[in-house]
């Protein structure tokens, strides 16, 4: 697997292309392109591949140049490909595969598009809040990207997003919310009805569903307490 070479081969600093092409020579198509959905990294890669084909620019540099500077977003770069726009406050979290602390191996750097940026809640929350107000993308480009197919149940993916839906017994309408989650066990969403913000991760790979459900819990917590504050009238 991709964790295998991550941790096989730890000083190894993948290139994108390098990653298309291990991921064409190990795995087989779902479907004829058009006539499916199927999640995959590679196709981030692609695009990354293509934002760099047409502003000339690294990956790293577009991130920095469009959304980094204008969010103030200090914190946050590529793995491998950038660094922050000024010296970092704290020592970036241990990443981990197992009891193994993967953060440092260049080969992390395999991670490139489909997932690769370091950041902190603070740059996060920034990101997110300029989402939510169309401040870095427009209202039609936003509803492209929430153009839907199911993932799983209740939830559904579109470009970049990842959609709960209300499901009765299952997903309860507080769940509704928006966002991405990803293998390490991070989360970030917006939750329309609660209007929060909810960003964290677990650091550890294969840890997905664990911070899904860290974010269910933390969202029925926060509607506990503000159920309780309206019971007492505050």
């Amino acid at each position: 697997s991709m964790i295998d070479e991550i941790l096989d081969n730890p000083d190894k600093l993948w290139s994108p292309i390098e990653v298309i092409n291990w991921s064409k020579n190990n795995f087989e198509a779902h479907f004829v392109p058009g006539d499916g959905f199927f999640y995959s990294d590679t196709g981030y890669h692609i695009l990354g591949l293509i934002i760099e084909k047409i502003t000339s620019k690294s990956l790293g540099d577009v991130f920095k140049d469009f959304i980094f500077e204008p969010l103030e977003m200090n914190q946050s770069f590529l793995y491998g490909y950038s660094n922050p726009i000024k010296p970092l406050k704290v020592e970036v979290a241990g990443l981990y595969v197992g009891d193994v602390n993967v953060m440092g191996y260049k080969s992390l750097g395999i991670d490139f598009a489909g997932g690769g940026i370091v950041s902190t809640n603070t740059d996060l929350l920034k990101f997110m809040k300029a989402i939510v107000n169309k401040k870095i993308i427009s209202n039609d480009t936003f509803e492209k990207m929430a153009d839907y197919s199911k993932f799983s149940i209740g939830i559904d993916y579109g470009y970049g997003l990842m959609n709960f839906t209300s499901i009765p017994i299952v997903f309860p309408k507080e769940y509704m919310m928006w966002g991405n989650a990803g293998s390490t066990g991070s989360y970030m969403f917006y939750n329309p009805q609660l209007d929060l913000y909810m960003i964290g991760s677990l650091n550890q790979f294969r840890y997905a569903q664990k911070g899904i459900r860290s974010l269910f819990s933390n969202i029925r917590l926060v509607s506990k307490y503000r159920k309780e504050k309206e019971k007492r009238g505050f």
